[in-house]
């Protein structure tokens, strides 16, 4: 089951869509284990929870002041991956190798592809994750990205040197001298005939979906930052049915293609 949300009101000035996933089963041993190694104050063992099944009940006040969309999907036979890395230093000089799981399978995923790749984020810098989208896109693969504008401009100058628009400009130029590639750009934004909108135009959604078949998913953003220092969490899936429905469910609640660089 996925969540599509538009967060206000948690953090001062911000308002923009999210991408939840609920989990149930085995892999949600995976998630304390993550959170017991690295947060937890007393850095204790995981505990063996016994978490039951149950429906999401949002309440009607709680619907109205953030609003949301839910679809359901259910599935016991969907492969699915935890990808996760701790907070780290190691990776704060500029040219610190990429050693962290979750970047390391995006960055394979990608070079895997065979036909198309859909990417959303609120950042791209990660010039690991451009080398690798130019090498897709040199063996005519169709690679689709959405993005906010001007979002995370600030965290973008102190972790990438960089921003995402100029990234992407340059990706677009060099893109231009290579005719035979196939790369969309479309810049987010939101639609207002939908049953919630956010203001300005801002997305945190942070997904990709290669072949219309892998869908990753999570907490990493494609910058250096979610590379090399930050602590990350993601999940893989490998199912049709589930990047169809994802990919309908978010392109749903956006308007794009109106506006460019």
């Amino acid at each position: 089951m996925y969540v599509l949300e538009r967060l206000s009101h948690l953090t001062l000035g911000e308002n923009w869509y999210e991408l939840a996933i609920r989990l149930e089963g085995d892999i949600i041993q995976h998630f304390l284990h993550y959170f017991f190694h690295y947060f937890h104050p007393t850095g204790g063992e995981v505990l063996q929870l016994s978490i039951p099944p149950h429906p999401i009940e949002m309440s009607l006040n709680f619907r109205e002041q953030y609003g949301m969309s839910i679809y359901c999907l259910r599935s016991d036979t969907i492969p699915i991956a935890f990808l996760s890395c701790g907070p780290s230093r190691s990776g704060v000089l500029p040219f610190a190798p990429i050693r962290v799981i979750p970047t390391r399978f995006q960055i394979e995923a990608i070079t895997r592809a065979r036909q198309s790749i859909f990417i959303q984020t609120p950042n791209l810098t990660s010039l690991a994750i451009i080398k690798a989208l130019k090498q897709a896109l040199l063996k005519t693969i169709q690679v689709t990205i959405y993005l906010p504008r001007n979002m995370m401009v600030l965290a973008s100058l102190v972790t990438s040197w960089s921003t995402t628009k100029c990234r992407v400009k340059l990706l677009q130029k060099w893109a231009r001298r290579h005719p035979e590639t196939n790369l969309t750009v479309e810049w987010f934004q939101g639609d207002s005939d939908q049953e919630f909108v956010v203001n300005g135009d801002k997305t945190h959604i942070k997904f990709m979906v290669v072949d219309e078949e892998l869908v990753t998913v999570g907490s990493s953003n494609l910058d250096r930052a979610s590379a090399c220092t930050s602590g990350e969490v993601n999940v893989a899936f490998s199912d049709q049915r589930l990047a169809k429905e994802i990919l309908s469910a978010v392109k749903k609640h956006q308007l794009t293609g109106n506006a460019s660089v």
